[in-house]
């Protein structure tokens, strides 16, 4: 074997250990999963979502990337999420266009963009490597992830009028559990 195929080897372990080792991450929107609505017009937390949001975080240790429409107001989600008491976990955010108005008809238009956000959120590394990517989940209250695509086994879909159950909240802690 060439000097070279097993310098690609040793790295591609050394990159997948160095993702292994790393905290899950948790795609997170908030409207349709946090409270009970499709859309709103300010940022609007629900305790008990909130609640079921913390359990998650607690047994997982997962860190938090916001996709939400609402991912440009990141510092504040951060200081609204610690002030209802959940760890001080948001990590990041995914590109995209900030909320708008008419929230409902740019869901339509935009949610398909959201895998192409999450994966440009992962380092160029991880994307070439399936295995390196984190132990990760997406919930969301919009189909999100297209049938068939690798994220989909990691995708827990909620109800927008219903919002985060204890049903997803396992379904989410169990895909962060995965190795």
């Amino acid at each position: 074997m060439p000097a070279g195929g097993v310098r690609r080897s040793r790295t591609r372990a050394v990159r997948t250990k160095a993702i292994a080792s790393a905290r899950p991450t948790l795609f997170l929107d908030v409207d349709g999963v946090l409270n009970e609505t499709a859309t709103a017009k300010q940022i609007a937390l629900d305790e008990d979502k909130v609640n079921l949001l913390r359990d998650v975080l607690e047994r997982s240790d997962a860190e938090i990337v916001l996709t939400t429409y609402w991912r440009y107001f990141r510092e504040y989600l951060a200081y609204a999420f610690v002030r209802h008491g959940l760890p001080d976990r948001v990590v990041g955010k995914t590109a995209g266009e900030p909320h708008r108005a008419d929230s409902v008809a740019h869901d339509a238009a935009d949610s398909t963009n959201r895998e192409m956000q999450r994966e440009a959120y992962l380092p160029a590394t991880h994307r070439e490597y399936e295995e390196a990517w984190p132990v990760y989940a997406i919930v969301d209250d919009k189909e999100v992830v297209s049938k068939g695509h690798a994220w989909a086994n990691r995708f827990v879909k909620t109800k927008s009028e219903i919002g985060l159950t204890n049903e997803r909240a396992q379904r989410m802690i169990e895909s962060l559990e995965r190795v």
